[in-house]
């Protein structure tokens, strides 16, 4: 047994984990922090994609840059912070956009995106591959969290198209949505407990409290 995983393999088959492949689509705030849980976790690969550079304004939120990142790739840096994190992972950096990269094969696809558009096509990237898409998203301090795949309704039936626009968030609240979504796509490799199917989770930390909304 491998000592970095001994606190949690009475709660995981970590075998599982090992075998799997997860796409994390966008590593900015979300998709740093889900990446951390996932490549803590064991998961054998992370598939990161993104496009963009880091800028200064990201710092407040992604976990995975520093000021000297400034100006770099996202993907490729995240990458490497992922492989010091834990280097028995397999990262593979992408540099591109959903939907318009060659993406391998995957078992499941995380939200880490900012904008609506770029959601739609992760969701008609997932769903065309019949693999699962784990929604996430966050503003000031509230965020939610579903689970997606070909039996459940599917984001334009529950969230409409809006403009796109730069929100305030915190690095609490994305840190927090993103840990819920990397539990949902543990419990979905490892086959435990049930899914946010037709459940959409809404948090407000201002109130402390949680919602559900049935889909």
């Amino acid at each position: 047994m491998n000592p970095r995983y001994t606190r949690q393999t009475k709660i995981v088959p970590q075998e599982k984990l090992r075998n799997s492949v997860v796409l994390v689509a966008g590593v900015g705030g979300l998709g740093g922090f889900a990446a951390i849980y996932l490549a803590l976790a064991g998961v054998g690969s992370i598939v990161l994609l993104d496009y963009d550079i880091v800028e200064e304004s990201n710092l407040n939120r992604q976990v995975l840059y520093r000021s000297d990142d400034v100006g770099k790739k996202k993907v490729f840096i995240a990458a490497q912070r992922l492989k010091e994190i834990n280097p028995e992972v397999n990262v593979v950096p992408i540099d591109g956009k959903i939907g318009e990269t060659d993406i391998p094969s995957v078992d499941i696809v995380v939200d880490g995106l900012d904008n609506i558009e770029s959601r739609f096509r992760a969701e008609e990237f997932a769903l065309n591959h019949n693999i699962p898409y784990v929604f996430g998203a966050v503003e000031e301090f509230m965020g939610m969290v579903t689970f997606i795949d070909k039996d459940t309704k599917k984001l334009k039936e529950f969230i409409p198209a809006l403009t796109s626009h730069k929100p305030q968030v915190l690095a609490a609240t994305a840190s927090f949505i993103a840990s819920l979504q990397s539990l949902e796509v543990i419990k979905y490799l490892t086959g435990k407990g049930d899914l946010l199917k037709n459940r959409l989770l809404v948090y407000d930390a201002l109130s402390t409290n949680f919602m559900e909304v049935k889909l």
